[in-house]
């Protein structure tokens, strides 16, 4: 089975940050005009203008509290836009102010298509638009209660129609590059993690999954084991054969010990001609099982494949967290173990558990 590729996707945690504060400042925002022109209104004895301002401001406010306590941003961006939407439609036909109630319909657009994103956004822009035609078009709607001039009508839609239009195209182009940015972000971290040579972890990443990796046995109970690697006369390849033919050495010792490998291991190159191999849920006899089995997948590599005559073999310190104080202990012990491998004559295993 192959080992654990680093994932390059991760969750666009900007993006919804983004969306959360928008939503939020929007909404605030909306919500203080709203209950000033309510205010404004109930002086001015349009008390039925009053209770639809100050309602829409509320709930406004309603919605705001409940992503604030999912952390959810849709219930912002979905509660704002809705509210938005029916205060478009009330001003047009009740004409606010002295009939201008439709000039507030330019900025709630606006406030729908940023909200809402492209598809969303445009899907209610569009319905907004349609419901508005319809109550500034058909005749005698008891709902309608603003007069206004044909002239006006078609100004009004075809401007709001032009404007909707050109939030879709802002939208549109911010969220290609909002995903522009994403893409570019993944393939950073994942470079940040990725050993370029070989396609596998590097000594950040398995750092990074060791320490995750002994707090996760600390809080649930548990063993896991690394495995510290390192290739057998390996300065002599470099020598003999040129440096391109010892990193294709490295990048297949790195695919076999990937294959080889359960789905939840992860090898790393930790350095040079060095590789550290990461096993969760693992016991130290398990572990120098593991090894075994590594080491005999690196023997048997053809060397002529490579262009080679020298057989290929690696010598593994094998340890587990039991046996070790804290991550930098438990490497520093593999690497003794390591170590005592070469010195007994390279191409084998050695842990605590020998004999």
């Amino acid at each position: 089975m192959r080992g654990n590729a680093i994932s390059t996707a991760y969750p666009s945690e900007t993006e919804v940050q983004r969306s959360y504060k928008l939503n939020m400042l929007i909404g605030v925002a909306g919500a203080a005009f709203l209950c000033a022109f309510g205010l404004n209104a109930l002086v001015g004895q349009n008390y039925l203008l009053a209770m639809n301002l100050l309602a829409m401001a509320l709930l406004g406010m309603v919605a705001l509290v409940v992503m604030r306590l999912t952390t959810d941003p849709r219930y912002g961006a979905y509660g704002v836009s809705t509210i938005a939407a029916y205060a478009c439609l009330y001003l047009v036909a009740s004409g606010g102010t002295d009939a201008t109630g439709p000039l507030w319909c330019y900025p709630l657009v606006v406030i729908i298509m940023f909200l809402m994103g492209l598809r969303l956004g445009t899907i209610l822009a569009m319905g907004v638009l349609v419901v508005i035609s319809v109550l500034l078009f058909v005749p005698d709607l008891p709902i309608v209660v603003a007069d206004y001039a044909t002239s006006f009508k078609v100004r009004f839609l075809a401007s709001f129609l032009a404007l909707t239009i050109m939030a879709m195209i802002y939208e549109n182009l911010r969220a290609s590059s909002e995903e522009g940015y994403r893409q570019i972000s993944a393939q950073l971290r994942a470079a940040s993690r990725t050993d370029e040579l070989t396609g596998i972890a590097n000594r950040r990443a398995m750092r990074q999954m060791l320490d995750a990796e002994l707090a996760r046995s600390d809080r649930h109970g548990g063993e896991f084991s690394i495995l510290m690697a390192d290739v057998d006369y390996f300065k002599l390849v470099n020598d003999r054969y040129g440096h391109a033919i010892g990193d294709e050495l490295l990048i297949e010792i790195a695919r076999r010990f990937s294959s080889a490998l359960r789905k939840h291991d992860t090898p790393a190159r930790w350095g040079g001609e060095e590789f550290l191999v990461l096993l969760p849920q693992t016991s130290c006899t398990q572990a120098r099982q593991v090894a075994e089995k590594l080491r005999q997948q690196i023997e048997e590599i053809d060397p002529a494949q490579l262009g080679m005559q020298e057989q290929t073999t690696v010598s593994i310190g094998a340890q587990c967290i039991s046996k070790a104080e804290g991550i930098d202990d438990l490497i520093e012990q593999a690497d003794q173990l390591l170590y005592q491998a070469k010195r007994l004559g390279r191409n084998r295993v050695e842990s605590q558990i020998n004999g």
